[in-house]
């Protein structure tokens, strides 16, 4: 029990609290320094989260349809047919037409017709419902069907039922069943039912099992057979499975016979445009990448400026506690090792030569360059140089980019593409960020959590421990000094009793 101060008339509390300031300094020390390391570490999480962006932006751009890009350019009888260009299109032309295109195989239930169209009777399964039970049209043991294309190779698929399956659930299976690769439709109002399938083609559809043949009556079915397209590419008369397919790298869909007389041609030329647009992104990309990079490692320190306690912040309005703690924040990766070399090595990357099939190629060959010194390697690009490069080389603008070294080096080479070699940089920092500070390898989310493992995260559970302990000893310190104010006052209770006593007996 804590008595105050009134046998001595002292402010005891306020004497304790003035005591504990001296000894709280070390902890308010040790809490800074703990703040300091959490905001050095955020400092990493943004750097790290940028670099991770930066890689997928590279990652998007290096695919050959963005930094090698072809556009397919049709005249004649352009409604016959579409055509894009991939980036594996070489430049060249097509002719092309088209004899008949690709249809599928479709199979129907018994129709009660003649060869003539004539009727001969009621269908059997005539305004059943899709909802009634299976056993309204089949009344047998069989509890499975087979459906498959016949072609050796081809998988044939079983699906099984029960008398309890209505006539759609049964419908269901077959068409969520790939391997039978048909789709099924059921008419309740004429009871049949047909098979369609999913792929065109000449490929026949082969039934098994007692419910389609006498249940749905494909015993006597009627058959549209499918056919392959035919079509004539350069001179050449070939045939397709499908109305969709690819040669010479430009994927085609065919929507119509040729005319006769007539042709469709497919030219295939750089897309120039759609490279300029890809190389513009990148360079805004990495501006301002290396802007974010430069913030960080250059921006000033406040060394003046430490992290405040609690008690400090209690006796500050809020808006002066955010621009305290802005100074304070300020400058945690001021010359940074790990983002200082990530930017010296991007720097290195984009201003040196690559190696392409024995010739050196640099930035500066298709318009790119470096501002000035003060620009702390931010890139200018010159679109018109750039445009002249791509129309007379894009197979060299594309390996400048895009070239890959296939061997297993960690640090860029010479073979290596612009966007290569800064993958390999930015994953050697973020290796770097990730031993240090236990950032994501692969995370462009700012929340991402640390990983529990890293050099700065002992640290930071090592604070912990020491703060944790010195709160104990402060405790038992300010326990202390009331205990000892609490004797005093004790004391001076006693002698005042005692005074009074005496007073009284001599009165």
């Amino acid at each position: 029990m804590r008595i105050g101060g009134l046998a001595s008339g002292m402010d005891i509390d306020s004497m304790v609290k003035q005591l504990m300031t001296a000894a709280k300094v070390p902890l308010d020390k040790l809490n800074q320094q703990k703040q300091q390391l959490e905001w050095k570490r955020e400092g990493y999480r943004t750097i790290s989260t940028t670099l991770v962006g930066f890689n997928e932006k590279l990652s998007t751009l290096n695919k050959s349809d963005a930094i090698n890009s072809k556009k397919a350019t049709i005249t004649g009888a352009s409604n016959v047919l579409t055509a894009k260009a991939t980036g594996a299109a070489t430049n060249s032309v097509l002719n092309i037409s088209v004899n008949s295109l690709a249809k599928a195989t479709t199979i129907a239930s018994n129709d009660y017709k003649d060869v003539d169209g004539n009727s001969t009777g009621t269908p059997k399964n005539a305004g059943i419902a899709s909802s009634q039970p299976i056993s309204a049209i089949y009344s047998g043991s069989e509890t499975s069907i087979t459906i498959g294309s016949g072609v050796s190779g081809d998988v044939a698929a079983i699906i099984t039922f029960s008398p309890s399956d209505t006539i759609d659930s049964v419908i269901n299976k077959i068409n969520n069943n790939k391997d039978a690769g048909v789709t099924a439709v059921y008419d309740s109002t004429t009871g049949r039912m047909s098979l369609t399938r999913k792929e065109t083609g000449d490929k026949d559809i082969v039934l098994t099992g007692a419910l389609l043949n006498e249940g749905f009556e494909f015993n006597t079915s009627k058959v549209t057979q499918g056919q392959d397209a035919s079509v004539v590419i350069n001179g050449i008369t070939t045939t397709q499975s499908s109305n969709r397919f690819t040669i010479n790298g430009v994927e085609i869909a065919l929507n119509g016979t040729t005319p006769t007389g007539q042709t469709t041609q497919i030219e295939v030329s750089q897309d120039v445009d759609k490279m300029v647009d890809t190389i513009k992104s990148f360079v805004e990309s990495y501006n301002a990448t290396i802007k974010t990079l430069n913030q960080k490692t250059s921006e000033e320190r406040f060394r003046k400026f430490l992290p405040l306690s609690t008690e400090q912040k209690a006796d500050m309005k809020e808006d002066e506690i955010t621009l305290w703690e802005n100074k304070a924040k300020s400058g945690m990766l001021k010359g940074d090792s790990i983002i200082d070399k990530a930017l010296a090595d991007m720097r290195s990357a984009m201003i040196g030569d690559v190696l392409i099939n024995g010739k050196n190629m640099n930035m500066t060959q298709i318009g790119i360059t470096t501002g000035n010194y003060s620009d702390k390697g931010k890139l200018i690009l010159d679109e018109t140089k750039l445009r002249t490069a791509l129309e007379s080389n894009p197979e060299d603008v594309y390996a400048l980019l895009g070239q890959t070294d296939t061997s297993t080096k960690t640090e860029f080479t010479s073979k290596d593409g612009l966007f290569n070699r800064l993958r390999k940089i930015d994953n050697v920092a973020l290796t770097s960020m990730y031993e240090k500070a236990g950032t994501s390898l692969i995370s462009s989310d700012l929340t991402t959590s640390f990983m529990v493992s890293s050099q700065m995260g002992d640290q930071l559970r090592a604070f912990e421990t020491r703060i944790a302990d010195m709160n104990r000893k402060i405790t038992m310190k300010e326990t202390q000094y009331y205990k000892q104010f609490t004797a005093m006052e004790t004391a001076m209770n006693k002698y005042n009793s005692t005074s009074s006593s005496l007073t009284s007996m001599l009165s």
